[in-house]
């Protein structure tokens, strides 16, 4: 049965079990997985980033993991439009694209697109963050009030990520963030998107990071950093993720290893907080615990066969 132009995304924190939860779903819908994580892009960095060894991906094809071999900066913008030739031909294929990571941006941006900026910054994101932790969140949200008070209300003056990101657009664009926002362009506009979150007890969502990073160590994740640092200049940008910027301070003789852990745990379960609130907003996620696969399975194929 021809089921349309529908894609799947599995949502949810770090450590909640998204690529085990995928697979199984590829293997009852036909689907093929594509990785929304902006640092498995990047080839060697593999323990750190618990990347998914070829036998875990039970011959399930996945894209956009290993694809980036020097230190180049990888997007948005390169994610939205290399996932969606991907999204095309796996539908060519007779088959179904499930999305799987925990990069939000990526995620929205599918859905929202992402708007032409124009060439050569004039202030990057580097700088406004430096004048938030001197002046104060609340001074950069003040500008952003007096060129865009509607969007700064919407926001909220507690927003960190959001206010850097308005007041970049506009010193860069000359144009209020929420006129400009109404230029974006997807390419999957003639998609539909079937948003599946995974959620499970915040001490139990703990517990896994906590396990992880202890099975990363154990699994060589300070050699990992060892080898990649003798062979990346450290401006790569998967050095500055969490885990590797840590385990780079234990080398650097900046903290011991211990410390090195615990703020590894610690920034981990830090960017769950984060990510469980950014996609908490969105309205058209349907939220399941992985425990219960067969509802996941049946909100899936009804929704991927809905209206055929």
């Amino acid at each position: 049965m021809e089921i349309g132009k529908k894609i799947v995304q599995i949502i949810g924190p770090t450590g909640v079990g998204k690529s085990k939860i995928a697979i199984k779903l590829a293997k009852e819908i036909k689907g093929e997985i594509i990785s929304a994580d902006s640092i498995q892009v990047y080839k060697n960095f593999d323990i750190g980033t618990d990347k998914i060894s070829n036998n875990s991906m039970k011959g399930i094809p996945h894209f956009l993991i290993d694809i980036i071999t020097d230190c180049s900066q990888f997007n948005a913008s390169n994610f939205l439009n290399m996932s969606y030739e991907i999204s095309e031909d796996i539908i060519r294929r007779g088959n179904v694209p499930i999305v799987c990571g925990g990069t939000a941006l990526y995620l929205k941006t599918m859905i929202n697109g992402i708007f032409p900026e124009k060439k050569g910054k004039k202030v990057s994101r580097e700088h406004l963050n430096e004048i938030v932790n001197t002046k104060g969140l609340k001074y950069l949200w003040g500008e952003l009030s007096n060129v865009d008070p509607c969007y700064a209300k919407k926001i909220g003056e507690n927003d960190r990520i959001r206010i850097v990101r308005a007041m970049e657009i506009y010193y860069n664009n000359g144009i209020p963030p929420s006129k400009i926002f109404k230029q974006t362009q997807t390419p999957y506009k003639n998609y539909s998107f079937i948003r599946v979150g995974l959620t499970i007890q915040r001490n139990e969502l703990y517990k896994n990071i906590e396990h992880r990073v202890e099975r990363m160590v154990e699994n060589g994740f300070v050699n990992e950093v060892k080898y990649l640092k003798s062979k990346y200049p450290l401006n790569c940008p998967p050095f500055k993720s969490i885990g590797y910027k840590e385990i780079l301070m234990f080398l650097n003789n900046e903290i011991d290893f211990e410390t090195a852990k615990k703020l590894i745990k610690q920034h981990s379960k830090n960017f769950a907080k984060r990510q469980l609130s950014w996609f908490r907003q969105e309205k058209d996620i349907n939220w399941f615990i992985p425990e219960n696969f067969p509802d996941i399975e049946e909100f899936v194929k009804k929704s991927l066969w809905k209206d055929q």
